[in-house]
């Protein structure tokens, strides 16, 4: 049997990447199997070897993401073998390896190092002529500076996203995730009336694809903006009907939250502690540190008697760089909470837990530098 050449498998590989990127399941699982028989008989090329093996840690990603996975890969010990195999990482792959290693620690909840590597493949991004593949660097960097609370650098980065998603329709699902990602921004500025447009278009064009996950999605997000301005109706219907489409996936522990919160605010315990108790039982099958922590937070505060040293336990769970969002939220609840209680004096801590939030947050401007 003839050997393929090295340069066919790239390109394959580079098509593989797009049906990753557009979140073409059934496509990318097609080619990843062509590709991995087309290797066996592949002329030699290291290089060849290394760009394949970094798309199926990508791959293995995008899986995670859909909930699909049955997350037989070790990732961060399979990157440690890529990279441990003596192997030099030149010109684009170097820019794919940092991307995707800042990409996996991402999604640990290793802020810090994840910017490290985006840095460093950011310094060989000049490399990348597509695009399009410059615009998911962009997306990926916005995503990470929206969870820090960085939100001028977060729109910076997803405005040149959008407009490159906008021009080109066949990544029609990137164009609506970065709509979330400016929603959310728009959110952290206090400007949610500013977040609708982008929340209802995203909802549109889900809608236009039948994609059921960025429906929900969206849905979820117009729930969470309708809270922020205080319409706790609108809020509930939209983070209802979300639920309808989400049950499978791991979302439906952040709706069941906002749900079990927002009937809480309203007074409605009861029907407050049905949705806690379904998250709980979620998070029995479906173990999550956060939500352990968020759900704790709404049993001490609202179900317990107030016990402000028992709250302090749980609002030290968020005292690092991923936690400090969640922080200044938590501890404006509370005080707000404690001041409604007639606690005065504990609500004046709280506050201070607040702004001690906020200044950590902003410290996080000193990590990324040009």
């Amino acid at each position: 049997m003839a050997a393929v050449s090295s340069a066919k498998i790239g390109q394959k590989i580079n098509e593989w990447y797009q049906n990753i990127k557009r979140l073409n399941v059934t496509d990318a699982e097609m080619l990843r199997s062509e590709i991995r028989r087309d290797l066996d008989i592949m002329e030699e090329d290291e290089q060849a070897v290394l760009y394949f093996q970094l798309m199926e840690f990508r791959h293995e990603q995008m899986l995670e993401y859909m909930n699909l996975g049955a997350r037989k890969l070790n990732k961060a010990e399979y990157l440690r073998s890529v990279e441990g195999q003596g192997r030099k990482f030149t010109g684009i792959l170097e820019y794919y390896f940092n991307f995707f290693k800042g990409m996996y620690e991402f999604s640990q909840g290793d802020y810090i190092t994840a910017i490290t590597f985006y840095r460093q493949a950011e310094k060989r991004l000049d490399r990348v002529a597509d695009e399009v593949e410059r615009a998911e660097f962009y997306f990926k960097m916005a995503e990470i500076f929206y969870h820090m609370k960085q939100t001028q650098m977060s729109m910076y980065y997803i405005m040149l996203a959008l407009d490159t998603y906008k021009a080109h329709p066949t990544y029609l699902v990137r164009e609506i995730q970065s709509r979330f990602v400016v929603s959310g921004n728009y959110i952290d500025l206090n400007s949610s009336e500013k977040s609708l447009p982008h929340l209802d278009k995203a909802l549109e064009k889900s809608h236009a694809i039948k994609d059921e996950l960025m429906i929900g999605i969206s849905l979820m997000n117009l729930g969470h903006c309708y809270s922020s301005l205080e319409k706790y109706q609108l809020a509930l219907d939209h983070l209802e009907e979300a639920e309808n489409y989400l049950k499978r996936h791991s979302h439906i522990r952040a709706i069941l939250y906002q749900q079990a919160l927002i009937h809480f605010k309203l007074g409605n315990d009861e029907l407050a502690k049905e949705y806690l108790q379904r998250g709980i039982d979620y998070l029995k099958s479906n173990p999550d540190q956060l939500f352990e922590s968020l759900y704790d937070f709404l049993v001490n505060l609202y179900i317990k008697p107030l016990n402000l040293d028992d709250l302090k336990d749980i609002l030290k769970r968020f005292d690092n760089i991923r936690g400090y969002p969640y922080l200044e939220e938590l501890a404006l609840e509370s005080a707000e909470f404690y001041t409604k209680c007639e606690r005065m004096e504990e609500s004046v801590y709280l506050y201070q837990q607040m702004v001690y939030a906020q200044k950590q947050i902003r410290r996080g401007d000193c990590l990324y530098e040009h």
